[in-house]
C-alpha cells in the first residue's frame, strides 16, 4: 500500500498557494536530513525551554524545548480536536481542527496536514462541511484517513498523489446506520490477516459502531450503551459515548467512556451486556489510552479535574494523578510510545503535564502553559487565564510531544531530561510500570 505522499500539493483558502514536495521517504531507512530525527536535533540548538517540577535521574532538569508551531491564517482563532501522526511517513502530522459545542459549527471543519520537514505552511487542506471532532490514519493502508464530525458523520479520504483529496472516498452520510450525534472519537483496528482492518467509531448517540468497506461502507451495531443501574424509559437509559479504546493483545475487547463518568469493558461478540464496568470519576470521561506495554493497565482523563490509571482486573481506581492547583477539565491523555512510566495531559486552564510515574507519583516531572494569558473581550480585566490545550500525542520515533490549543496551534516540543527511550525489553518496560503502580 501506497503511504500519503508527505509533500502533495495543498488546497488552502483564500486563494494562498503552496509548494508540492519530494517523494515519499522510506520509513526503514535511518534518520535524512529530512527525517523527524535531524529535523529535531536541528531545532533544538535555537529553542527556547521550559523545566520541569520534579528533579530527574537522567541528566538535568526536564524540560520540554519548542521546536515548531504549527498554525497560518485559517487556523487563527479554531479548537484543535484532534491529532494523528501518519504510520508509514511518521513526520507528517494530521490536525482536526473544530469546536466541542454546538455554537461554533457554523465555521465547519477542516483536517491540515503538518510536516516537521516544512513546519511554515500545511501541506495539505480539507475542507469540511461540519466539525471535525475525530480522526485516525489507517495502519494497512496509511494513504487512507478517517474522519469523524460534529454532525455525525463518518468519512474517508484517499491522500494518494494522483487522486481529488478534497471529497471523500466513502462517506456515512446517506447510510441508514449514520451516527445522529457528534463521533467523538474513531479508530482502526486491525483483526487479523482474515478480517483485515475495520473503522470503529463512539458517538453521544449512545453506540460503538464497526464501519467495514469491503462493499462500499457499511455499519454494524457494536454495543448501545446504557447507563448502569438506569431501568426508566430508553431516553434516561441511553449513555452518551465519548472515546474508547481497544485492549492491546485482544482486538475483541473495548474499553468505552460515558458521558455519566463510567468505563465499560465490552467485548465485539456481545452487543447488549458489558463485561465490567469501572467506576471512579464524577465527570465525563473524554479519553481511555491503553497501555502499549502492559495490557492490565489503561489511562483516563475527565471533566472530573483527574486522570486515573487503572487494572483491567480492578474495578476501582489503581491511582489518581490531579495537581492541587488544577481546577478545570482534563481533555486529553496520552502514553509514551517508548517508556511505559511516561505520560502527558493537558487540561482546560491551559497546561501541559508530562508525568513519570519512575520518578514521582504526585508530581508530573514537567508542566508548563504554552501559551500565554489572553484578556477576555467583554472585560477590561488583566488576562489571567491560559488558552486551554485539548489535544496530545507522543510520537514514536523521536522523543517529541504534539500538543494542539483551541486557539488554533499546534506546537511540536523535544522532551529533554527524562528517560523517554530506556534499554529496556517489553517484559522490563511492563515490570516497571506494575512497580510504579503498586509500589
Amino acid at each position: 500500500d501506497e503511504a500519503l505522499p508527505p509533500a502533495a500539493a495543498a488546497t488552502p483558502p483564500a486563494g494562498e498557494a503552496t509548494d508540492a514536495g519530494s517523494a515519499p521517504e522510506d520509513p526503514a531507512a535511518g534518520a535524512s536530513p529530512s527525517s523527524p530525527e535531524a529535523r529535531v536535533g536541528d531545532a533544538a540548538s535555537g529553542s527556547a525551554s521550559v523545566t520541569g517540577t520534579t528533579p530527574s535521574r537522567h541528566g538535568g532538569e526536564p524540560s520540554l524545548v519548542q521546536l515548531f508551531e504549527f498554525k497560518c491564517d485559517f487556523t487563527e482563532g479554531r479548537n484543535v480536536s484532534s491529532m494523528a501522526w501518519n504510520k508509514v511517513n511518521k513526520d507528517v502530522l494530521a490536525v482536526g481542527y473544530g469546536e466541542f459545542n454546538f455554537k461554533g459549527q457554523e465555521s465547519g471543519g477542516m483536517v491540515l496536514f503538518w510536516s516537521l520537514r516544512n513546519p511554515e505552511y500545511p501541506e495539505r487542506v480539507i475542507q469540511v462541511p461540519s466539525g471535525v471532532t475525530a480522526l485516525d490514519f489507517s495502519m494497512r493502508a496509511p494513504h487512507l484517513l478517517a474522519v469523524g464530525t460534529y454532525d455525525g458523520g463518518v468519512a474517508i479520504y484517499n491522500l494518494r498523489k494522483d487522486t481529488d483529496v478534497s471529497t471523500p472516498v466513502l462517506d456515512s452520510s446517506s447510510l441508514p446506520g449514520k451516527h445522529m450525534d457528534p463521533v467523538w472519537q474513531l479508530k482502526w483496528v486491525d483483526k487479523g490477516p482474515e478480517r483485515g482492518e475495520v473503522l470503529v467509531s463512539i458517538s453521544t448517540d449512545g453506540r460503538v459502531a464497526e464501519w467495514s468497506m469491503k462493499k462500499g461502507l457499511s455499519c454494524t451495531t457494536l454495543m448501545v450503551l446504557k447507563r448502569v443501574g438506569a431501568t426508566d424509559g430508553i431516553i434516561s437509559r441511553q449513555a452518551s459515548g465519548l472515546t474508547f479504546d481497544f485492549s492491546t493483545v485482544d482486538s475483541s475487547m473495548y474499553f468505552a467512556g460515558t458521558e455519566d463518568g463510567s468505563i465499560h469493558r465490552c467485548s465485539c461478540s456481545y452487543n447488549e451486556q458489558f463485561l465490567d464496568t469501572y467506576s471512579g470519576h464524577t465527570g465525563p470521561v473524554y479519553r481511555i489510552r491503553s497501555s502499549p506495554f502492559w495490557s492490565s493497565a489503561f489511562l483516563s482523563c475527565s471533566a472530573d479535574w483527574t486522570v486515573k490509571l487503572w487494572n483491567t482486573m480492578e474495578q476501582e481506581e489503581r491511582l489518581e494523578f490531579h495537581s492541587v492547583d488544577l481546577t478545570d477539565v482534563v481533555h486529553d491523555v496520552a502514553w509514551s510510545p517508548t517508556s511505559s512510566t511516561i505520560f502527558g495531559s493537558v487540561a482546560g486552564d491551559g497546561r501541559l503535564e508530562i508525568w513519570d510515574l519512575s520518578q514521582s507519583l504526585l508530581d508530573p516531572a514537567i508542566r508548563i502553559y504554552p501559551e500565554e494569558p489572553r484578556a477576555d473581550p467583554a472585560s477590561d480585566r488583566e488576562p489571567t487565564h491560559h488558552p486551554a490545550q485539548t489535544s496530545v500525542l507522543f510520537s514514536d520515533n523521536s522523543p517529541v510531544v504534539a500538543v494542539g490549543s483551541s486557539t488554533g496551534s499546534a506546537r511540536i516540543y523535544r522532551i529533554a531530561g527524562l528517560d523517554v527511550r530506556p534499554a529496556l525489553g517489553t517484559e522490563a518496560q511492563i515490570e516497571r510500570l506494575r512497580s510504579a503502580m503498586y509500589q
